[in-house]
């Protein structure tokens, strides 16, 4: 099923194929290191793709490279031995793997050679780069016989047969009645050169990937009663009797994905970005049932694609295609994201039930999955070694573009209109955030991260980290960081260090102290108002309070009978006590209520805790309230951030003002989660 070897080279070498021929863009976006010409068919009968490239890399460090490495990622579903299934447990998501025998995955490379003829294949070796897994099959490694020169660029011809598995972690087949395909990370992909070695971690079960930019072309063939679609422009299609056969092109990106199902619908829309009436071609292959949705995708997309390209930049490919897969084993291939092909969901479960219940679940995943195409498929982070530059700058993007959806009447409640309770996404991010603040960092290599924390490690915390610093910053200058980010880091490989150098130059200031604290330890935030005393000056004297809220009030007996006074004369001394219960600090804001309707803002570094601040003043203070703008989203508890004084009523009187304060406050709390 495989062509053999030599007809590729001769193919190759020629230069005849139809793919250099395809010119997306005039001038190269990235620097095109890994570029890949593929030919594959897909046999659904036995889930196998039998498939083969050329490869042409180029060197573009300063270094003499002595050896190759790839990544063979199907083999993480190879056996249980794999590192991936040893840490998974076989469990990923909402998906199981399955123990039959057409379940399992893996790839095969059947030849590895230099375009001049050198055979590599023998020369494989596997290794472990991160464990000491020594069964683990996800990387190999290829010593050189003539080692690659700065600037040089070499060209590897290689045929590789890939098992598919049953899906349950970001690629694979579902069951026959569901006939789909999602066709991810399933070529032998070359690591990443960088810093004097190779980047090329083992396929674990929290990590994701990392590549160099590259143009792609694939052939791809299938039975002729498929629909395919792929991470790339379609530029022909052939049809015999039995057999399709399309081909796609790409320039710029990291990565090569397709789909493959007889069950997909097949819709397309323009979408024209506003600030320069650049239209993009969008293709949604919907799964059945899903149909219904399409106006809900239209204006979603239509969304999503402005907003992003007035916040971030220019979103430069003329393409996008929308999966939408079927319910059941299909599901575990939502939510996925590759360079201009995501995976989406309209709804997991029952449609009904979703409904129902009232969850945005279309505009949650779409959103998300676009926002990839800027954060990992544009500015190319390495997923393995700081997954939240990604997955939480993503689920920054997607909050703030569910805000802005729902403010413009679109949809109800950010995340959901939950039976008639409105659910916002910081609600949700504090939901998962607040239970565990300390098991964990944000700035972990995704492996090391513990498993019960890799969720609030790598999108909760960081959503809530940047909407603080946004908060912080305010919401123009937050823009201009993001997007001066995105401009000089687009097709290139930032890591935190460089968008932390952004934030300083663009604000203009030295917020080292904040990643420091919030991305690098697991230190936290609870600011609370712990006392509010309110006293008439001359009614009382000696030390007030307990333990660090006890005050002095001097002696003034002399006036203490002077009853001549009126209400306006009489002094009241009015002390605030506030403190930082945690061990970071953040700047914050108190403000201070009075009777007379007058107020004071005072500041506070967050530091100096616990801290006191007394007024004297013809009118006493009612309340007191630490952050009440709600600029630090990351504050454990926000019940303890108001505390008001209660009316001097007796009996159940007192007893209902104290219940109403408890009703409003916990109400209020709602709105974040506590």
């Amino acid at each position: 099923m495989v062509k053999t070897c030599s007809l590729f080279m001769m193919i190759f070498a020629a230069g005849t194929t139809a793919f250099s021929q395809t010119r997306i863009f005039d001038k190269p976006l990235s620097p095109r290191i890994a570029n890949y010409e593929m030919k594959a068919r897909l046999f659904p009968e036995t889930k196998i793709v039998d498939a083969s490239y050329v490869l042409n890399w180029w060197n573009a460090s300063n270094d003499t490279i002595r050896e190759l490495q790839f990544h063979l990622y199907l083999n993480a579903f190879k056996n249980e031995k794999s590192t991936f299934i040893r840490e998974s447990g076989g469990h990923h998501r909402s998906g199981e793997i399955k123990l039959e025998k057409e379940d399992w995955g893996f790839i095969d490379v059947l030849s590895l050679k230099m375009l001049d003829g050198e055979d590599l294949t023998p020369k494989i070796e596997f290794i472990h780069p991160d464990d000491d897994n020594a069964d683990d099959q996800t990387v190999i490694r290829i010593p050189l016989s003539n080692p690659i020169l700065p600037s040089q660029s070499i060209q590897i011809v290689c045929e590789f047969r890939s098992k598919l598995p049953r899906v349950y972690a970001r690629t694979g087949f579902s069951d026959e009645k569901d006939d789909f395909f999602l066709i991810g990370q399933w070529f032998p992909k070359i690591g990443v050169w960088r810093n004097g070695a190779w980047n090329c971690h083992q396929f674990h079960s929290q990590t994701e990937f990392f590549a160099d930019f590259g143009v792609y072309d694939m052939e791809l063939t299938v039975p002729k009663q498929y629909v395919v679609g792929a991470n790339a422009v379609l530029v022909g299609k052939k049809e015999t009797d039995r057999l399709s056969v399309y081909t796609f092109h790409q320039e710029d990106v990291i990565d090569a994905v397709w789909t493959a199902s007889s069950k997909f619908t097949e819709i397309r829309q323009k979408v024209k970005i506003a600030s320069t009436g650049r239209e993009v071609e969008v293709t949604y292959l919907l799964a059945p049932g899903r149909e219904v949705y399409k106006d809900r995708y239209f204006n979603a997309s239509t969304a999503m694609f402005n907003y992003f390209d007035e916040w971030f930049g220019t979103y430069p490919y003329p393409n996008l295609t929308i999966v939408d897969p079927p319910v059941g084993e299909g599901m575990t291939a939502g939510g996925m994201e590759y360079p201009t092909l995501v995976t989406t969901g309209s709804f997991f479960g029952s449609a009904r039930t979703n409904d129902f219940i009232g969850l945005n679940i279309l505009e949650i995943v779409t959103f998300h999955e676009f926002a990839h195409n800027y954060f990992q498929s544009l500015v190319a982070n390495n997923e393995f070694e700081e997954p939240w530059l990604d997955e939480g700058f993503t689920t920054y993007a997607e909050h703030r573009a569910l805000e802005r959806y729902e403010k413009e009447g679109k949809i109800s409640g950010g995340y959901g209109n939950i039976f008639g309770l409105n659910f916002s996404s910081i609600a949700y991010h504090r939901m998962s955030y607040l239970p565990r603040p300390k098991n964990g960092i944000v700035g972990e290599k995704a492996w090391k991260i513990p498993e019960n924390f890799y969720q609030t490690a790598a999108y909760s915390k960081p959503v809530l980290l940047l909407t603080t610093l946004q908060n912080y910053l305010g919401e123009a200058t937050m823009n201009k960081v993001m997007r001066a980010y995105f401009e000089r880091w687009k097709f290139r490989h930032p890591q935190t260090k460089d968008f932390i150098a952004v934030v300083n130059e663009v604000s203009g200031q030295d917020l080292n102290w904040y990643f420091d604290q919030f991305v690098y330890t697991n230190k936290t935030i609870d600011f609370e108002v712990s006392g509010l005393r309110v006293f008439e000056i001359n009614d009382q004297m000696g030390w007030f309070g307990d333990s660090e809220e006890k005050i002095f009030v001097e002696d003034q007996k002399e006036s203490k009978n002077d009853s001549t006074k009126t209400n306006s004369e009489k002094m009241y001394r009015s002390v605030i006590f506030v403190r930082n219960n945690g061990e970071a600090f953040f700047p914050t804001t108190i403000l201070i209520r009075f009777a007379n309707g007058d107020s004071i803002v005072e500041k506070w570094d967050g530091k100096d805790s616990p801290k006191q601040f007394t007024y004297d003043k013809n009118t006493k203070a009612v309340s007191a309230c630490v952050d009440p703008d709600r600029i630090n989203v990351l504050d454990l508890k926000l019940t303890n951030n108001t505390k008001v004084v209660e009316p001097e009523l007796t009996g159940i009187s007192r007893y209902t003002v104290r219940f109403l304060f408890w009703l409003q406050s916990m109400f209020q709390t709602l709105i974040m989660i506590v």
